[in-house]
C-alpha cells in the first residue's frame, strides 16, 4: 500500500500541471442528510479547488432542515434522491451508500471523490490529498483518507470494524480509518464494484479495492484533524448492525468463513428509563444494507 500526505498535495500548481498532463477529470460528489450547518462551506471549500475539480453534484438523501436551500443558494442543486432513482427507473433504497453508488452514474469525471458534508473544520486538503494520489501515479485505483481524531471518536471503527478486518480480512488490517468518508476511486474501479446502501458503503468498497486489484494499487492518505459531529450510542449501533451484516455476507464471499444460518435483517434494542421502576421498551430495526447493482450493468448508463 502506498501513503501519502495532505503537505504532498498543496500545490494546487503542481497538481493542475499533473492532470492536464495526464489529461483526467475528477468529480465530486456530496452525500447529505441535513447537512444545513455545514454544506453551506463545504461547498465553497470545493468550489476553491476548482479547476482540479471538473464537477461537483450534491445527493440529498431526504433532508428535512434547510440543507436544499442552502444549497440552491450558492448555485447547486440538491437532488432528491428519489428523482435520482426515477431517473434511473430503480428502486430507491436510501441510504448513503445509494447516494454514492447513484453519483457514479450521474457523474462524468474519470476519476470520483467523495467527502463527507458534516466536516466542522472543512479545508481544501481534504480534496486535493484524495485526488493527488491518482495525478501522482497512473496505477492508482483508490485512494482513503484517515486523519486525527477526537478522543471518543472512531467508535464503531474501534470495537467492530478494526478487531473483524485484524481477524478475516488481514489484508485490510493497515488502514487506519475503514470507515472514513473521504476517499476517491477510479470510474473503471467503481462502476463494477458493488455498492451497499447504508453505512456499509465505505467497508465494502475499500475491501474490493484490496482484495480485486490488491493493496499495492491503493493509498492511504493523512488528511490531519478532521472535526465532525458525534453521533449518540443508540446510532452507532444501528450503524455497526448494518455494517456487520455486510461484514459477514463479504467475509462468506470471499470464502474467510461460511455462514450456517441466515444473517438476520433485523436487530433488538433496548431502552431504558428511570423513573421510579425500571421501565424498559425495545424496537425492532431492520440494519440489513441492500446490495446493489454494478452500475456498468444498468441500463442506459453507457450513453450517459
Amino acid at each position: 500500500m502506498k501513503h501519502l500526505s495532505y503537505v504532498e498535495a498543496a500545490d494546487m500548481a503542481h497538481l493542475l500541471a499533473l492532470k492536464q498532463e495526464r489529461q483526467i477529470t475528477i468529480s465530486l460528489a456530496l452525500p447529505v442528510r441535513n447537512e444545513e450547518a455545514t454544506i453551506g462551506r463545504v461547498i465553497e471549500c470545493a468550489r476553491s479547488c476548482q479547476p482540479l475539480v471538473d464537477e461537483i453534484i450534491v445527493l440529498d438523501s431526504g433532508s428535512t432542515d434547510n440543507t436544499r436551500e442552502v444549497c440552491s443558494r450558492l448555485g447547486l442543486d440538491a437532488i432528491p434522491d428519489e428523482q435520482l432513482a426515477k431517473a434511473m427507473s430503480i428502486p430507491l433504497a436510501r441510504g448513503k451508500g445509494w447516494n454514492l453508488w447513484s453519483s457514479v452514474y450521474f457523474t462524468r469525471g474519470d476519476v470520483i471523490a467523495w467527502i463527507d458534508t458534516d466536516i466542522e473544520n472543512i479545508h481544501p486538503r481534504f480534496i486535493q490529498g484524495i485526488v493527488a494520489p491518482f495525478l501522482m501515479d497512473p496505477e492508482v485505483i483508490f485512494a482513503k483518507g484517515y486523519y486525527k481524531r477526537p478522543k471518543g471518536d472512531a467508535r464503531v471503527t474501534e470495537i467492530l470494524a478494526r478487531p473483524f478486518l485484524n481477524m478475516l480480512f488481514p489484508e485490510a488490517a493497515s488502514f487506519i480509518q475503514p470507515l472514513a468518508g473521504e476517499y476517491a476511486g477510479t470510474r473503471e474501479f467503481l462502476e463494477k464494484a458493488t455498492f451497499y446502501s447504508g453505512y456499509s458503503v465505505e467497508v465494502a468498497i475499500l475491501l474490493q479495492a484490496v482484495l480485486e486489484y490488491g493493496p499495492e494499487r491503493i493509498t492511504q492518505v493523512f488528511l490531519d484533524q478532521r472535526v465532525h459531529p458525534l453521533q449518540d450510542v443508540p446510532s452507532l449501533g444501528r450503524m455497526a448492525g448494518s455494517i456487520l451484516y455486510t461484514l459477514l455476507h463479504l467475509a462468506e464471499h470471499y470464502k474467510r468463513l461460511t455462514l450456517q444460518v441466515d444473517v438476520q435483517q433485523e436487530m433488538r434494542v433496548f431502552n431504558a428509563t428511570i423513573d421510579g421502576d425500571k421501565n424498559i421498551t425495545s424496537e425492532t430495526l431492520n440494519v440489513a444494507d441492500t446490495a446493489l447493482p454494478r452500475v456498468v450493468d444498468l441500463p442506459n448508463y453507457r450513453e450517459r
